[in-house]
């Protein structure tokens, strides 16, 4: 039978001990990875986790090879869902003093065609790619998931458009830059400049789009003089970067809003504050 694999190769701009102390010190790789109560190195032994609080994925693996520094490789088994047993191989390698590249390769994957349409190596792909270029790379440059919600006493459709609308979104996004706006359309797959008065800003994409319920942006890079910008050794920090907002109907009159945003190190304390007062403009105009 045919091995089927997939592969993420990412370099990051840190020295291959803090790659690897990411990847196998529990205390750091929870913060971006998962939770992995009882986690081992040793060769031979076993270690179980969950995805999520959800626990709807038992993940099994037991640990086949250990090179400290270099190499790292487990068996990863779903045994709730498949009789399959699949390999993933974690290889740090060293660029230069300050850089260095991760190799991850999953094999076996067809070994979980009994699983389900969950276990194909196109969501692997993605799921490791995720794991791997966002994830662990926010993790590694200092940058922080915010989250934000509020409850606004408004239709979930007149929650969305007044997000959304053109005028509107330049009034609840006053906190955060007089003057803001947006040019595109928000719209499946479609390309957004949010941008300040004077055209600088940065250009987004929509990745997933579901009209007056969710939107997910996925930052890009810069926008100077109204024009695309490419990536730089700054901006590529960050591309990548999500902006999720999720709009959830509590009854006809009332909407949640919940906001995430990626977000580096040296704006945090800046969103912290702005982010609130930017969704009680939203909500006094949701509600006015």
């Amino acid at each position: 039978m045919t091995n089927t694999a997939i592969e993420t190769v990412m370099d990051f701009d840190v020295p291959a001990r803090d790659l690897w102390e990411a990847i196998t010190n529990p205390s750091n790789f929870k913060k971006w990875y998962f939770h992995i109560p009882h986690f081992t190195t040793t060769v031979g032994e076993s270690f179980d986790f969950y995805e999520s609080e959800a626990r709807k994925f038992l993940h099994h693996c037991t640990v086949l090879e250990f090179e400290k520094g270099t190499k790292f490789v487990h068996t990863w088994e779903h045994p709730q869902q498949s009789k399959g047993s699949s390999v993933v191989s974690w290889l740090v390698e060293p660029i230069d003093d300050h850089h260095s590249r991760l190799t991850l390769r999953h094999e076996g994957l067809e070994a979980f065609a009994d699983a389900g349409p969950e276990f194909t190596p196109s969501n692997y792909q993605m799921g490791w790619d995720a794991i791997i270029k966002t994830s662990l790379r926010n993790y590694l440059y200092l940058i922080e998931k915010l989250h934000f919600s509020i409850n606004i006493n408004s239709p979930q459709n007149h929650v969305w458009q007044t997000l959304w609308g053109k005028e509107s979104y330049t009034e609840w996004t006053t906190p955060f830059c007089e003057g803001s706006y947006y040019e595109g359309e928000i719209k499946p797959n479609g390309r957004i400049h949010f941008l300040m008065p004077g055209g600088s800003g940065m250009y987004s994409d929509i990745v997933f789009f579901k009209e007056n319920e969710l939107v997910i942006f996925k930052h890009i890079g810069e926008v100077l003089d109204f024009k695309e910008q490419e990536l730089n050794e700054e901006t590529k920090h960050w591309t990548g970067c999500f902006e999720i907002y999720r709009l959830m109907e509590i009854n006809a009159n009332t909407t949640e809003l919940e906001v995430e945003v990626d977000v580096t190190d040296a704006h945090i304390e800046f969103m912290k504050k702005k982010f609130p007062l930017g969704l009680e403009k939203l909500k006094a105009l949701c509600e006015g």
